[in-house]
């Protein structure tokens, strides 16, 4: 990789040195002036001069920016030249995108120093000030804080000669352009010369040296001569194999491909290696060629697809479409035309892509496993050593066991090592194998990291940069989905959309990464791993750039190193020297928490920061204690600290500008109110002796603000200098009421005197009042108080989207249908409230209320017995609904949600009746246990029923495929839905009373998935009548239960403990 994140770095620089030259030709005249605003020379610099200096280096930045994005095609290359020249262009990149950013710190401190200097953006001290400045005269330009209010900020000395040694800089290397163009002479531009040529791949196979797939052979052979999932009246039958670059996904279809049981099945056999073009002319050709066995001559689309079609009229085909990489669906379906002239036509399809096979499979696809220890020890075996009368040689044994071990179980890699091995009898060069890279290799004897790098190649550019960064984790550890995230946006990549939605995106982000079988998902608890030859492709895509600092002692770090992170070893001291390369640090991260005895040295000399993330609370004032002199960083992180911990924001780190995201949850923070340029503040808890709401009052950019504890507020006068209605960028808002006590860190500072807060919920409420055109998200909590405020539910809040009021003690709702944007709602624990009626919509008769919002949700609310005076037209967007515990609600509007998809109902337990609503696809119920009667439901397609026990008449569910009934329920109930309902293709029945299962002949033709949970459940013979059944799991039933024996031989999975 050449040069991609230079390339991102100075993508952004472009951005904003682009704003701030915009700003500057246009400044805005002082008040009581019109006259443009002439060039001057300042004590720092010529204003004129300066950005003349700025415009020239803007030219220079964009023609780096090209250089980098072509070079980034050759990112592989070799030849020194070429290489030497391109990290010089790296060098200067960061050099020019320093530049910029001091500017932009330079502009920013300017302009809140003088804001500061007029009272606060507000008040008398404002007043005057622009009073003086209206008196100046025109002559006198050359004073500063006239140029500051233009708009302008002159450029200092320092940086404009700076910014002309890039120039010249680069001037230099366009000079000896020719030296440094790469062309097809210019050493190799691939690892592997011609990688195309190695992944042409046939149908033979080797088979006396796989090891490890017949298992693996045999049911995907079972999968595909069964049918599964083949849709009725379909000829075709596609079956994905699907795992990361050489795993053996190839060599598993040559297996399938050649079986006897397979050849004896069809008629005509093809195969064809697709790669990475996926041209629908092309491969139909290819598909012609290998079924005729001879080379096709037609040119037109129509001739080739008419002339497949003839040869393959009333057989029985197969045909494998290996290393295909294509997701778009119209290509797979213009491809498929032809095929369904046959009788039958099964397909297997290999892919590295998850995407892919869903894309293209009717059964759902095969995901290969690595090879397990044993077999791998045997592949490598079987490669490295030249046998004679089945004797390894003893002394490389040992060795050979520990390369195996570490290819973790990766055929292509233990062939390669393997192969490289075979005939070498030096121990040495064992070991020198054991210890080195995998790209160390001669480029001649490498194949695994050319297959490796075809899935990088084929990300798009945001993945491949999420993708690098990876390489500052370590190896044979997890990393937690969250962590990551948060680096990959403070690295900017992530593509949001201006919402608080960078988790959601950063969520995705990692499941395409699962997707193309980059990494694995370890639980659902967000936690990934990473195996360590695509851990090592990361790192030799991350070049020295992206550094691990994981030894003892002192390390020298490399001179081009600019991210970095701290591994530390269980149980390691670390007196660790930062060597003087570090000044080119721009992010460094830690692991893990470490202990190191002298944490100044890591930070002395390093004044380039951009982002930081510790993991120690012996950090914490140290690292404050350096920020100051970090200008340059934007994102601090401190993971949650064990105790609470006090941090004092120091006068020094005032100065921080540019400082955006401050993350140190766990930690009292005093003095946060200095932080002026903040974006996004940690959780701020009002106790009786910390924080202070006042503090809030310049801090104008924030984004997203959470404040706890506002019961604890002792004056309204603090409340109003927030100023949160001025705060035109804050999108997120939480305000919670939760009572706190003493902060335990602060006792000493705190007023043992001072009474409980008097100022009421209410007037804090008010006082709050956040900027109605930017709020998009806003929680209320733990409100002590009889009403809302007065702005809650205001149609001016025109962006709100998101609300969420939890145990909040009124006995009614705000009125909120009146909101036009807002699309969710999250009512909890609310003990007051009995009644919802038409307050919730509007107080105007004529409005209908919520006509945006799509997801509403009631949960724990004890009280609430009736919802009602819903009008038709009113909630016309609403497509999910879910009430939790409301153990009083005894009916549901009459009303139908025209758009609603998906209902939950739980712990209702009053409830008697269920509205019918015609475009309703999932419902769910669950301790209702006076329910008695569910309506027709023509789009429902899953219903799931728990507790249910009154429930005596069901209308009818023609789209119903998945069905669950657990608990108490009438058998007649289950037996009803069971033998009408022809779709189903999952079905569970958990039940303690239910003995025998009756279906009628014909029931259930397309299920597919069954689950029985029935102690009492005395035989299922019933169940040999499922001819489509591919899984069932017989679970705490009894161990005398048996399985028909006709419905074992045709299943593809049992789990049955204790019956047979």
């Amino acid at each position: 990789m050449a040069g991609l994140f230079a390339s991102m770095a100075i993508e952004g620089a472009l951005d904003s040195l682009s704003s701030l030259l915009q700003l500057q030709a246009n400044p805005t005249p002082p008040p009581a002036t019109t006259a443009a605003v002439p060039p001057v020379e300042t004590s720092h610099g010529s204003v004129k001069g300066g950005l003349e200096d700025l415009r020239a280096l803007e030219g220079t930045m964009r023609r780096i920016h090209a250089t980098l994005r072509d070079a980034e095609q050759h990112w592989d290359t070799r030849e020194k030249t070429a290489k030497l020249r391109l990290e010089e262009i790296k060098e200067l990149t960061y050099d020019a995108e320093e530049v910029v950013d001091e500017y932009q710190y330079e502009v920013t401190r300017r302009k809140v120093e003088a804001t500061a200097a007029q009272g606060g953006g507000g008040g008398d001290g404002a007043s005057s000030s622009s009073s003086s400045s209206r008196k100046r005269k025109i002559h006198k330009v050359h004073d500063e804080d006239y140029l500051i209010e233009a708009g302008i900020v002159p450029v200092p000395r320092e940086l404009t000669v700076r910014a002309r040694k890039v120039i010249q800089r680069f001037g230099e290397i366009e000079g000896y352009y020719g030296s440094f163009t790469l062309s097809e002479n210019d050493g190799d531009r691939r690892i592997i010369p011609d990688i195309n040529s190695l992944r042409q791949t046939s149908s033979f196979v080797f088979a006396p040296i796989i090891v490890g797939r017949d298992q693996d052979k045999e049911n995907v052979i079972r999968k595909m001569m069964t049918l599964e999932g083949s849709r009725i009246g379909c000829c075709m039958s596609v079956l994905a194999i699907v795992g990361m670059g050489g795993l053996g996904k190839t060599t598993l279809a040559q297996l399938v491909y050649n079986d006897p049981k397979v050849r004896q099945a069809f008629d005509l056999f093809g195969w064809v290696c697709v790669s990475e073009h996926f041209d629908v002319k092309n491969i139909t050709r290819k598909i012609l060629s290998s079924i005729a066995k001879k080379n096709c001559d037609y040119i037109q689309s129509s001739e080739l697809q008419g002339q497949l079609e003839n040869l393959i009229k009333d057989k029985r085909v197969f045909l494998v479409l290996d290393d295909v990489w294509n997701e778009r669906s119209d290509y797979w379906k213009s491809l498929c035309v032809p095929i369904f002239a046959s009788t039958r036509c099964d397909i297997i399809v290999t892919t590295r892509n998850e995407a892919v096979a869903r894309l293209v499979q009717t059964i759902p696809f095969y995901d290969l496993d690595y090879l397990n220890p044993d077999d791998s020890w045997l592949l490598f075996k079987q490669t490295a050593f030249v046998e004679q009368d089945n004797v390894s040689p003893a002394n490389l044994v040992e060795i050979g066991q520990r390369i195996a071990k570490k290819c973790k179980g990766l055929p292509l890699a233990l062939k390669t090592l393997g192969s490289v091995l075979r005939f070498e009898t030096n121990v040495m060069k064992w070991r020198d194998v054991l210890q080195s890279e995998l790209w160390d290799l001669e480029r001649s004897q490498n194949e695994v990291l050319p297959a490796l790098e075809l899935s990088y190649k084929h990300m798009p550019m945001h993945l491949k940069l999420c993708f690098v960064s990876l390489s500052l984790y370590p190896k044979d550890t997890y990393f937690e989905e969250s962590i990551v995230v948060w680096l990959w946006k403070s690295l900017h990549l992530l593509q949001c959309d201006g919402t608080d939605n960078s988790n959601e995106i950063g969520g995705l982000y990692f499941t395409q990464l699962v997707q193309r079988s980059l990494i694995q998902q370890v639980d659902t608890h967000g936690r990934m791993a990473i195996h360590d030859l695509v851990h090592d492709l990361a790192c030799f895509l991350a070049g020295e750039e992206f550094f691990r600092l994981e030894e003892d002692g002192y390390v020298e770090i490399p001179q081009g190193a600019r991210y970095m992170s701290i591994v530390p070893h269980p149980q390691c001291k670390r007196s660790t020297q930062i060597s003087n390369a570090s000044q080119s640090l721009r992010v460094i991260i830690l692991i893990r928490r470490i202990n190191i005895e002298n944490p100044e040295a890591l930070f002395m000399n390093c004044k380039k920061f951009r982002i930081i993330q510790v993991i120690d609370d012996s950090f914490a004032n140290v690292l404050l204690d350096f920020m100051g002199d970090m200008k340059l960083l934007r994102h601090f992180r401190l993971l949650r600290s064990c105790n609470e911990v006090k941090l004092v924001i120091s006068d020094s780190m005032s100065q921080q500008f540019n400082l955006q995201t401050l993350n140190c949850e766990g930690y009292s923070l005093h003095g946060i109110g200095r932080l002026a340029n903040l974006q996004n503040l940690p959780n701020i808890h009002l106790w009786k002796c910390g924080c202070f709401l006042r503090e809030l009052r310049n801090m104008n950019k924030l984004r997203k603000l959470h404040i706890y504890g506002l019961c604890n507020v002792s004056s309204i006068q603090d409340v109003n200098e927030a100023h949160l209605h001025s705060k035109k960028d804050l999108e997120i808002l939480e305000l919670d009421f939760k009572r706190g006590g003493f902060c335990e860190v602060h006792k000493e500072e705190a007023d043992v005197n001072q009474a409980i807060s008097t100022v009421s919920g209410g007037s804090i409420l008010e006082s709050l009042r956040p900027h109605d055109q930017s709020l998009k998200v806003l929680r209320m909590k733990n409100l002590n108080e009889a009403d809302y405020p007065s702005w809650l539910g205001s149609a001016s809040f025109s962006k709100l989207t998101k609300l969420q009021l939890e145990n909040c003690q009124s006995q009614h709702l705000p009125t909120l249908g009146e909101l036009p944007s807002l699309k969710s709602i999250d009512i909890r624990q609310m003990e007051y409230v009995e009644n919802i009626g038409r307050e919730i919509c509007s107080l105007d008769p004529s409005v209908k209320g919520f006509r945006s919002l799509a997801h509403l949700r009631f949960q724990d609310m004890n009280r609430f017995s009736e919802w009602s005076e819903v009008h038709d037209g009113e909630f016309s967007c609403l497509e999910t609904l879910l009430i939790w515990s409301a153990s009083e609600l005894s009916s549901l509007p009459s009303v139908p949600f025209s758009c609603l998809r998906s209902f939950k109902l739980y712990d209702c337990k009053k409830l008697v009746t269920f509205p019918a609503s015609a475009n309703l696809q999932i419902l769910s119920i669950s301790s209702c246990e006076k329910l008695q009667e569910l309506p027709a439901l023509p789009s429902l397609r899953s219903l799931k029923l728990s507790g249910c026990e009154s429930l005596v008449a069901v209308g009818h569910f023609p789209s119903l495929t998945v069905l669950h009934m657990s608990t108490k329920f009438e058998e007649e109930v289950l037996h009803k839905l069971m033998n009408l309902h022809l779709m189903l293709e999952e079905l569970l029945i958990s039940s303690y009373t239910l003995k025998t299962i009756n279906l009628e002949p014909h029931s259930l033709p397309l299920l597919r998935e069954l689950e029985l949970e029935c102690p009492n459940l005395q035989n299922c013979d019933a169940l040999a009548s499922l001819s489509s059944l591919k899984i069932l799991c017989v679970n705490r039933c009894s161990p005398q239960l048996r399985v028909p024996n006709s419905l074992q031989s045709q299943l593809e999975k049992l789990y049955s403990p204790g019956s047979l």
